[in-house]
């Protein structure tokens, strides 16, 4: 079930702004919105960032950065 699993609390293409919370064993920062991964390429643990939501599977979701806490309100 790739790109909009209907369960998940987030859909692609849609922009959240996460806190990372931790580092996967991927190297990926995992950050969470409702309960549900989401997973930041190059997120560092402690980082605030706005993220655009790219791939969306039954148990996680892959984003991509669209800006960082300096530019988050």
């Amino acid at each position: 079930m790739s790109n909009g699993d209907s369960s998940a609390p987030v859909e692609m293409g849609e922009e959240y702004v996460v806190d990372v919370e931790s580092i996967g064993e991927e190297g990926d920062g995992v950050a969470h919105v409702d309960d549900f991964v989401v997973l930041v390429p190059e997120g560092e643990m402690g980082d605030r960032v706005q993220v655009r939501i790219a791939r969306v599977e039954s148990d996680y979701a892959m984003a991509e950065v669209v800006d960082h806490e300096s530019d988050v309100a």
